[in-house]
């Protein structure tokens, strides 16, 4: 993973990398901003902003040497007792935030 980010940082400096993990100091999900469109130009080339979600495996989550060199954490607010979601449903969560800031939840986008 540390190559994936040193690779981002020096091939795609605009991106920015965000992990998602419950901690102290994340932020929620809702409260971060997602740059780019997330789409490639029509020669496959990346754009020059967007954003790289890093999420972690199902038990230990983001890895802590990892978590310094990203741009910022975020999380989905649990309630209760459990402390996280697991991947497969955090994952589509934070896509479909992603989504809706880049204007895919639009009427002229949904046909």
């Amino acid at each position: 993973m540390q190559e994936v980010i040193e690779y981002m940082r020096k091939e795609h400096a605009g991106f920015q990398l965000i992990g998602m993990e419950s901690m102290e100091w994340s932020k929620f999900y809702t409260q971060e901003t997602y740059p780019g469109k997330g789409s490639f130009t029509e020669n496959g080339v990346m754009p020059n902003s967007g954003t790289v979600l890093v999420l972690g495996n199902e038990v230990s989550g983001v890895d802590t040497e990892i978590m310094p060199l990203l741009d910022t954490i975020v999380e989905i607010p649990m309630f209760g007792t459990k402390n996280s979601l697991n991947i497969a449903a955090c994952a589509p969560v934070a896509m479909y935030e992603i989504l809706r800031q880049w204007g895919a939840m639009n009427s002229d986008n949904s046909k």
